[in-house]
C-alpha cells in the first residue's frame, strides 16, 4: 500500500474526532458575552464575544464547562450532531433574587454617591474574587479585563434601578464609534487626557455605556459637556482599577 495512502488512513481519525463546534450563548434576557468555555479533555479554552457567538476545538464525549461571572455554571458533554450546525447553549442568572431584595428594601431612591460607590464596588470585586478564583485566572500573563467588565456592567445595575433617564442613554457602540470617527474625541485624547490606556477602552465604553450618559451630548455642539462628563467617568473608572489591582497584588 502506498505510503500516501497510510498517511491519509492514520490521519482521518484526527480529522473525525477533533473538529470546532461553533455556538451561542444566551441567557433568559439576552445573548451572554464574555462567558468562558472550557474544553476539560483538551484544555481548551474560549470567550464568547458582543454577540455571544463562540468556537472552540473539540471531540465527541468532551466535557465543555461554561461560566460565567453572573450565570451559573453549565457542564455539556459534546456530542455529534453539536459539530453540525450553530449550536445554542442557556446560561441560568445567578443575581434575580439579589436584584428583587434591592428593589424592596427600600422605596425610596438613594442619592448616588460616585466616591463612596467606587470604593464599595472596589470591595465587592475583592471579595468576588476570593469567592470566584477560577473566574479571574490571568490569561497570557494579563487580567481577564472582560470578566472585570462584566463584573462592572453588573454591579452598576443596583445605582440603574434608582434611575428612570428620560432620554436615551449614550450605548458601548456610540463611544466605540465616536472616538474612531471623530476629529475631536480621538483615540490621543482618550489615552492623554482621559488616561484611559489602550488596553482598558473596551472596559472604560462598558462602564461608562452603564452610567446612563444623556446621548443627545453626542451632539457636536454639546462636545465640551461631553469632555467634561467624560473626564467624571475616567476619574470613577480609575478609582475601580486601582482597587482591583491593589487586592490582586
Amino acid at each position: 500500500m502506498p505510503k500516501s495512502i497510510l498517511f491519509l488512513l492514520f490521519s482521518l481519525p484526527l480529522v473525525a474526532f477533533s473538529q470546532n463546534i461553533t455556538g451561542k450563548i444566551y441567557d433568559a434576557e439576552t445573548t451572554v458575552k464574555g462567558a468562558k468555555v472550557f474544553n476539560k479533555n483538551k484544555n481548551e479554552t474560549s470567550y464568547s464575544n458582543e454577540l455571544g457567538d463562540f468556537s472552540i476545538k473539540a471531540s465527541v464525549n468532551d466535557s465543555l464547562v461554561f461560566s460565567s461571572l453572573f450565570h451559573n455554571e453549565k457542564l455539556v458533554i459534546v456530542r455529534e450532531n453539536h459539530f453540525n450546525d450553530t449550536v445554542v447553549f442557556e446560561l441560568k442568572k445567578t443575581v434575580n433574587n439579589l436584584d428583587e431584595v434591592l428593589l424592596s428594601e427600600n422605596n425610596k431612591a438613594k442619592k448616588f454617591k460616585a466616591e463612596q460607590y467606587s470604593s464599595d464596588l472596589g470591595s465587592q470585586i475583592a471579595n468576588d474574587i476570593k469567592n470566584n478564583p477560577h473566574l479571574y485566572s490571568p490569561q497570557s500573563g494579563n487580567l481577564d479585563f472582560i470578566k472585570i467588565a462584566g463584573l462592572i456592567k453588573n454591579l452598576l445595575f443596583k445605582s440603574k434601578k434608582n434611575k428612570a433617564p428620560k432620554t436615551k442613554p449614550i450605548n458601548y457602540k456610540s463611544l466605540d464609534s465616536l472616538f474612531t470617527n471623530s476629529d475631536f474625541f480621538t483615540e490621543n485624547l482618550l489615552e492623554n487626557d482621559l488616561k484611559v490606556p489602550r488596553k482598558y477602552r473596551f472596559l472604560f465604553f462598558n462602564y461608562c455605556d452603564n452610567k446612563q450618559i444623556d446621548n443627545t451630548l453626542l451632539v457636536e455642539a454639546n462636545s465640551v459637556i461631553l469632555l467634561d462628563t467624560l473626564i467624571k467617568c475616567s476619574h470613577e473608572f480609575a478609582k475601580i482599577i486601582s482597587e482591583y489591582e491593589k487586592e490582586k497584588d
